[in-house]
C-alpha cells in the first residue's frame, strides 16, 4: 500500500492561439482587452462551441482526452457494455470507455472473468492517463528545445514545474532535468498489475467504496476511508476518489512526483535515453518504497506481470477513437 502523502492531481492548460487580422497579430494587450469586452453570453457561446468541438467530449467524462462515461451495477452488466463495444481481453483497439464505480459482486464470479473485466475495466483509462501525460511532455520537450524561450514556452515550464511540485527556477538546467524525468508515462502492464495487487482485483473495501485501486493513503479524514485494522496511534486514512479514473491519474502523478519513487524515475529516464522500451519489470525495482514490504513487493508485481502476461499482452494497446460500435449505445 503507498504510504505517501497526496498531492490533488494537477491540469495543464493549453495555450489559446491569438487571432490574425490584415494588419497583423492582435497585440496580447489588445486581445485581452476584446476578451474582457465580449458579453458574458457570448463567451459563454465561444466557450460551449469549443466544448462540443472537441471530439466526444459533450457526452463524455469531461476529461481530456475524453473517455465515455460507463455505469454498471453487476459484474454481468460490464460484461454486457464490453461485448456490445466487441472488447474483450486482450485487444489491441481498445474502445474509449471510463467505468465510473466497480461493480460489487467482482468477489463472487469465476477468477478469470473477474481478471478480464478488471483489466478491461482498467485498461482505458490507463491509456487515457498516459495520453494526457505524452502531451504534457510533448508541450514540455518543444518548450525545451528552443534556442530561446518565448514567454509560451517559460509559461509551459513554470505550470509543470508547479504541477509537479519540483524546485527550482524552470529555467534552470537542473529543474529542466528533473522535469524531463517527471513527466514522462507509466508503463500499462506495471499499471494494471500494481492496480490488481493494491484493490484485490478489484474487490477490496477501498476499490469498492472509495475508488481507490492503488492503496495511496492521505491523512485528511474527511478525504479517506478508516482502515477497520489500523492501529491505535496510527492517524492515516485511505483516500476516496470520486471515480476510478480520478485514483489512475492520482496514482501517476505520485509516481511521477514523489521522493520515494526517484529511482523509478531514474530508471525510466535511463531507458529513455538508451532508446530501450520501458520495461514494466525493469520500472518495478524502483518502486520498492510503495510498501512497507520493500523487495518481497516487488518481486510479487513482478510475478503479477509475468503470470499475467500483461508484459506483451498490452503491447500496442490503443484507444480507437471514432468507434461506432458505441454510437448505437
Amino acid at each position: 500500500m503507498d504510504r505517501s502523502t497526496q498531492a490533488s492531481p494537477a491540469h495543464s492548460t493549453s495555450s489559446a492561439s491569438s487571432s490574425a487580422s490584415a494588419a497583423g497579430p492582435t497585440p496580447p494587450h489588445r486581445l485581452s482587452a476584446i476578451i474582457d469586452a465580449l458579453p458574458l453570453t457570448v463567451l459563454t457561446l465561444v466557450l460551449a462551441i469549443w466544448w462540443l468541438g472537441w471530439p466526444g467530449i459533450a457526452n463524455s467524462d469531461g476529461e481530456v482526452p475524453p473517455l465515455t462515461q460507463v455505469d454498471a451495477a453487476s459484474a454481468e452488466q460490464l460484461e454486457g457494455v464490453f461485448t456490445q463495444a466487441g472488447y474483450f481481453w486482450p485487444s489491441r483497439e481498445i474502445p474509449p470507455l471510463a467505468l465510473q464505480d466497480l461493480p460489487a459482486d467482482l468477489a463472487t464470479i469465476a477468477a478469470d472473468q473477474r481478471k478480464s473485466l478488471f483489466f478491461r475495466a482498467l485498461l482505458p483509462m490507463v491509456l487515457a492517463e498516459n495520453e494526457r501525460i505524452s502531451e504534457q511532455r510533448n508541450r514540455l520537450m518543444n518548450a525545451l528545445d528552443a534556442n530561446t524561450p518565448t514567454p509560451r514556452h517559460e509559461i509551459v515550464l513554470r505550470r509543470l514545474t508547479q504541477a509537479y511540485g519540483i524546485d527550482g527556477d524552470p529555467l534552470d538546467a537542473q529543474t529542466q532535468a528533473a522535469l524531463k524525468d517527471a513527466v514522462d508515462e507509466v508503463p500499462v502492464a506495471l499499471a494494471l498489475a500494481q492496480a490488481a495487487k493494491e484493490s484485490g482485483w478489484g474487490t477490496s473495501r477501498f476499490a469498492i467504496e472509495g475508488n481507490n485501486l492503488f492503496g495511496q493513503w492521505t491523512w485528511t479524514a474527511s478525504r479517506g476511508l478508516k482502515p477497520k485494522d489500523r492501529a491505535e496511534d496510527a492517524t492515516h486514512y485511505v483516500r476516496v476518489f470520486k471515480n476510478l479514473r480520478q485514483s489512475v491519474r492520482s496514482y501517476m502523478h505520485n509516481l511521477n512526483s514523489h521522493d520515494a519513487y526517484a529511482e523509478f524515475r531514474a530508471l525510466r529516464a535511463q531507458a529513455r535515453a538508451e532508446g530501450e522500451r520501458l520495461s514494466p519489470e525493469l520500472m518495478t525495482t524502483g518502486l520498492d518504497r510503495y510498501s512497507e514490504r520493500g523487495e518481497a513487493y516487488v518481486e510479487e508485481i513482478q510475478a503479477m506481470i509475468h503470470n499475467n502476461r500483461l508484459h506483451w499482452l498490452v503491447v500496442g494497446a490503443q484507444l480507437v477513437r471514432d468507434s461506432g460500435r458505441l454510437a448505437a449505445q
